[in-house]
């Protein structure tokens, strides 16, 4: 298949496009303009057609869909750009998609849409909460998931071809950055809320896979990583700690609800074939990358541990 992947050189997109070569396809890759890119383009350029440009640039959308037969939309801004900068964030999740899909529309390939959407249009969960499934309700609840339902419903209500993924927590050992106010939410949190995790390589292949499915065609699916995935989210906050050999303390008396559930993901997982990779697996890699640094602070380990607790009511 032609293939357009946008947001491209994201961690998500970087993922789609290994994936995408491995299983043969031919990609135009899309993503912004600037020096990191630049260097990107230079990697892929030799097995990728390459454009960088501005996807709020509604008049390159005609160029970038010539001959595709999928687009996997990853171009978008995520959380805590989505909030703190609420009107970028409408121009390119919302604006700049439905322009895409107005041109998708127009295109004699008729390509068929690929949108990762989010576990998080279920809203916060509860403590032990029970399994999410297609039937339960959905709402916005900030800037971000009132882009993500837009988009969902302008697609059910367009002509073309699309799959909406709603993905679960899908991080891996690059994505350690958190501002202050995220983890200060994060840390208080209650520690037995739900929390299913898929790996970005399982998303990135999910995506790949819907984009080639026929029975996925016009389909909602929850992109969850399945029964070894789900686990609470003292397990999931511990495990950066764990990979430095720090002990996270466990606060039974956080009482925060955060925005992630455990998901049927069979439909998903019968039509599309992408768990392949466990929490465990996560964990491990957490821990290789984070080997270095455990090494050392070996000898100031106690003290850390000791003042760990103190450190962290701070936040």
């Amino acid at each position: 298949m032609n293939i357009l992947i946008t947001g491209a050189f994201g961690n998500l997109g970087l993922m789609c496009i290994e994936e995408a070569l491995k299983q043969g396809h031919k990609l135009r890759c899309f993503d912004l303009d600037n020096a990191k890119n630049r260097r990107m383009k230079r990697r892929y350029q030799n097995c990728c057609q390459v454009i960088l440009g501005d996807i709020c640039d509604a008049t390159a959308h005609p160029e970038l869909l010539e001959g595709i037969d999928a687009v996997i939309h990853n171009a978008s801004l995520l959380p805590p750009l989505s909030e703190n900068q609420p009107e970028l964030a409408e121009t390119i999740n919302v604006t700049a998609t439905l322009s895409l899909i107005e041109n998708m529309e127009a295109s004699s390939t008729s390509p068929r849409f690929i949108f990762p959407s989010s576990v998080t249009v279920f809203g916060k969960s509860l403590p032990r909460e029970a399994i999410r499934s297609l039937s339960d309700t959905v709402a916005a609840s900030d800037n971000y998931t009132r882009h993500k339902l837009t988009i969902e419903k302008a697609l059910q209500h367009s002509s073309i071809s699309w799959v909406i993924l709603r993905v679960g927590v899908s991080v891996d050992a690059r994505t350690l950055k958190a501002d202050r106010a995220t983890l200060h939410e994060l840390l208080n949190v209650h520690p037995e809320s739900p929390l299913e995790f898929v790996h970005p390589k399982d998303v990135a292949l999910a995506m790949c896979n819907a984009a080639r499915s026929p029975e996925a065609d016009r389909k909602i699916l929850l992109i969850g990583g399945g029964k070894h995935c789900q686990i609470n989210h003292y397990r999931f906050i511990k495990t950066a700690f764990s990979a430095l050999s720090l002990k996270l303390p466990y606060n039974a008396m956080a009482e925060g609800l955060y925005y992630t559930h455990w998901m049927d993901s069979k439909e998903a997982q019968h039509l599309l074939q992408f768990q392949h990779h466990t929490f465990e697996d996560y964990e491990k890699e957490m821990a290789a990358r984070m080997r270095p640094l455990r090494i050392g602070l070996k000898p100031l380990r106690p003290l850390l541990n000791r003042l760990l607790p103190y450190a962290l009511a701070k936040i």
